[in-house]
């Protein structure tokens, strides 16, 4: 386990492996509520980043941050996130010959 202080964003990164020898890959919902009762923050607090399952062996790479104070930056992501595809795919059809 890596675990990285950001006193410049307020923020815990953390990196991981899960071993699941048994069982499927953990979903992000159960790491969440996993990572938050590990550090004592609300659940708001912890942003996934990816669960990267290595193929052909019982174990995934779980890469997160957990901040101090409820992230802002989340819902801006998404909004960015929703605007670039659509301009991208706009783009991409608008330079295909009719």
């Amino acid at each position: 386990m890596q675990e990285r202080e950001n006193h410049l964003l307020g923020r815990k990164e953390v990196k991981f492996e899960i071993d699941h020898l048994a069982a499927a890959t953990p979903t992000k919902a159960i790491i969440l509520k996993e990572l938050a009762a590990k550090y004592g923050v609300p659940e708001e607090h912890v942003v996934i980043d990816y669960v990267f399952t290595k193929k052909g062996i019982a174990s995934s790479e779980v890469v997160a941050k957990i901040y101090k104070e409820k992230p802002k930056v989340k819902a801006a992501k998404a909004k960015e996130a929703k605007g670039t595809k659509g301009v991208k795919k706009n783009e991409a059809q608008a330079s295909k010959p009719a």
